[in-house]
């Protein structure tokens, strides 16, 4: 693994960068084609905040032609020339490097129309959506903060930078990512960004449903999110159909199970919409129609369900229910719940006589549910003695 140096940042929150030796050495190469160059945005953010970076993105007053040439024996990815946008392929990891620009207008709620690049770090740290998103750093000169955003995390506040008003017309995911934040951090939002989460929450209709998941799924899953749904409920209705902001900060922090909880109702339909993937929405779906019926009491009761619904769905029921080690007992009893458990196959019933086809099915089925009541041993042999006994047979 490449060694991590540790450079200190200036910061009242006490927390050191552990920079990878490949972003340094970005930074490093930039400056020695004469360009300016930092560590932007969320990386930066969780540095003050102890935490380790997840990604590193770059930006620098060098032009994306430029970026390439700086790289040429380096491969390069144009993932986002248009906006400024190159990836530099190391071997510990993909570093985005994106020139400093100002945002035109925004006709469709979410992306600039065009962009323009500038020679200004202060100017491109603007167009930037909240104050702790907002800050560079430079292991030779330390924190760039023009807007505030250190102090901003030091009271836990989430607050755009510069007119709230101006940051959410221009795109209106940036209030689902201010609500993510919120929970996510823990941070209060600040009383003017909320005021103008609500005036243009009606914006947010242009933003794509994959969006919106994205920054939903993060938002249910964050430790703080009991809070952000309490008080920003109405703006989450406004913003998700069939949204309701109940208190899941409770249940297990797996996506399915909390957007079964805030989804009661058409939860299938709902998540659809939202393109969740098949699998979280019939999760989802499946726990709902659980959770609507009768919990099973008896461990015969929990084998049956366990044999119509599978494990995984039992397993996320049951931790709804607070009752993971009563199910895990069954589990883990030996007992039969399931035809890959039961003592015979349908090779076996084909032997005895039962006919191919749909036949072998439906009688495998009465055997694990004979079993499961404990009517009959899950024995082979007690299991092809009845086979034989059956008066069709």
């Amino acid at each position: 693994m490449t060694e991590k140096r540790k450079v200190p940042v200036e910061t009242p929150l006490g927390a050191e960068t552990v920079m990878p030796d490949c972003v340094e050495k970005i930074l490093q190469r930039l400056n020695q084609h004469g360009f300016e160059a930092y560590v932007v945005g969320g990386s930066v953010r969780d540095l003050l905040m102890g935490k380790k970076p997840s990604d590193w993105d770059v930006c620098t007053s060098a032009e994306p032609d430029e970026i390439k040439r700086c790289f040429a024996d380096c491969r390069t990815l144009d993932i986002g020339i248009k906006h400024g946008t190159v990836a530099v392929l190391t071997e510990e990891m993909t570093v985005e490097i994106t020139t400093y620009r100002v945002d035109g207008l925004y006709t469709d709620g979410r992306r600039p129309d065009s962009v323009t690049f500038t020679k200004s770090l202060t100017e491109d740290l603007a167009r930037r959506d909240f104050t702790v998103n907002a800050m560079a750093f430079h292991p030779g000169e330390g924190l760039i903060d023009p807007f505030g955003g250190r102090a901003d995390l030091q009271y836990g506040q989430i607050r755009c930078v510069g007119e709230p008003d101006k940051r959410f017309s221009e795109d209106a995911l940036r209030i689902m990512r201010g609500l993510r934040f919120s929970s996510v951090l823990g941070f209060e939002i600040s009383a003017g960004t909320a005021a103008a989460m609500g005036r243009w929450v009606s914006l947010t209709e242009k933003v794509s449903r994959e969006r919106i998941s994205v920054e939903l799924s993060k938002l249910i899953l964050g430790f703080d999110v009991d809070r952000v749904t309490a008080e920003y409920g109405d703006i989450l209705k406004a913003i998700v159909r069939g949204f309701r902001p109940v208190p899941v900060a409770a249940f297990p922090n797996r996506l399915s199970v909390r957007l079964a909880a805030v989804f009661p109702e058409n939860t299938e339909t709902c998540l659809r919409e939202l393109k969740f993937s098949s699998r979280i929405v019939s999760e989802a779906a499946c726990l709902n129609r659980l959770i609507a019926g009768t919990p099973p009491q008896t461990p015969v009761e929990i084998r049956k369900l366990l044999a119509k619904e599978g494990e995984e769905a039992v397993s996320l029921y049951f931790s709804v229910l607070g009752r993971e080690r009563e199910l895990r007992e069954v589990q883990e009893s030996g007992v039969c719940f399931s035809l890959p458990r039961l003592a015979v196959n349908g090779k076996d019933l084909m032997d005895a006589g039962v006919p191919r086809g749909k036949e072998v099915g439906k009688i495998l089925s009465e055997l694990l549910n004979l079993v499961i009541e404990e009517k009959l041993d899950n024995d082979r042999d007690v299991l092809i003695k009845y086979l034989q006994g059956r008066t069709e047979l």
